[in-house]
């Protein structure tokens, strides 16, 4: 699960209505509530092929 660390809202992964994207200052996400752009990071592939990723920042 993604948190905002701004606004706190929660984001299931994949069913949360927060997409992860990458740009030149690496993998996010942006709040769909608040526009805060929280940082992700790659742990790679699991099992199943599937890309995992985990929240950088930690919410206050």
């Amino acid at each position: 699960m993604w948190i905002c660390i701004r606004c706190h809202t929660e984001f299931p992964e994949f069913t949360g209505g927060a997409e992860a994207n990458i740009d030149s200052f690496g993998l996010h996400f942006m709040c769909p509530v608040c526009g805060r752009r929280n940082r992700l990071r790659s742990l790679g592939y699991d099992e199943e092929g599937f890309l995992r990723l985990e929240q950088i920042d930690e919410p206050e």
